[in-house]
């Protein structure tokens, strides 16, 4: 063969593209543990928060563990110690807490018996919040919603702290993770209010027309639909915050619904 059928014959595999490798998976997506109440164990679902991050994630990543308590408004303080406990013990990379401090606030179970005062409800927010104490890596929390429309349905009139308590309570979720580095505070509370005014609702990337079914009939829970977009915005405020990178997050949301019905079909 002549060598300039030689160059001919190579010239198209010079041209074709190198295989792409796939890229290492964020520090952050290493070990993902899932601590919480309600909202995190899947409440009226048969998935868990943990199961819409997993679907959620384009790429490889680790292990992502399921820690939260379903009872734990019975006893907000222990279980949340003992929460933590279990995820320090997983030597976590990223720990997703949306829902821990819930009942750090809400309820009517204080540190050391019933809780009496609205005061009572900061200082358990304080001892809460002491728990992440020995916890390094990065940290996803939410504010204080306002939970009214659930009284009667799920909830009682005197597990609900006063508007004024749940705006200082937000306040001091803020301030801690201001002083926490890689610390993230989600805004439940203005996604429940945008909820409750009957209007469009942007979630993360998503943008929910007014009648949207995010949350179930008692006013507390998220609907599958609504756990869906929590995890997105979760993953989209990581994206934001240079602790995950976008193209490790699959957004858009009914693949994720189908993949989180694939990977756990309801019973």
């Amino acid at each position: 063969m002549s060598v300039a059928a030689l160059l001919l014959a190579w010239l198209p595999l010079a041209q074709q593209p190198a295989a792409a490798t796939p890229s290492k998976p964020s520090p952050a997506l290493a070990r993902v543990v899932v601590v919480g109440a309600s909202l995190s164990t899947g409440f009226g679902l048969e998935h868990t928060l943990a199961d819409v991050l997993a679907a959620s994630l384009a790429q490889p990543h680790g292990p992502l563990a399921s820690e939260g308590d379903l009872l734990m408004f019975t006893r907000p303080l222990r279980s949340g110690g003992e929460q933590l406990e279990r995820a320090l013990d997983a030597e976590p990379t990223l720990v997703v807490a949306l829902d821990f401090l819930f009942w750090l606030g809400y309820g009517t179970i204080g540190a050391d018996g019933p809780m009496t005062s609205e005061a009572e409800r900061l200082a358990l927010l304080e001892r809460g919040l002491a728990l992440f104490a020995e916890l390094e890596c990065p940290l996803v929390l939410a504010d204080f919603p306002d939970m009214s429309g659930a009284v009667g349905k799920i909830i009682t009139k005197e597990q609900l702290p006063e508007k004024a308590t749940l705006v200082r309570l937000s306040a001091r979720v803020k301030s801690f993770a201001a002083s926490r580095p890689k610390t993230l505070v989600l805004p439940f509370s203005e996604l429940v209010r945008t909820l409750r005014a009957e209007q469009d609702v942007h979630i993360g990337r998503h943008t929910y027309p007014r009648g949207s079914r995010l949350l179930q009939p008692d006013e507390l829970h998220p609907t599958l639909e609504g756990l869906v977009a929590v995890g997105q915005l979760v993953l989209d405020e990581l994206v934001k915050a240079v602790l995950v990178r976008a193209d490790e997050v699959l957004f858009e949301r009914e693949r994720v619904l189908a993949r989180v019905r694939e990977a756990r079909p309801p019973r």
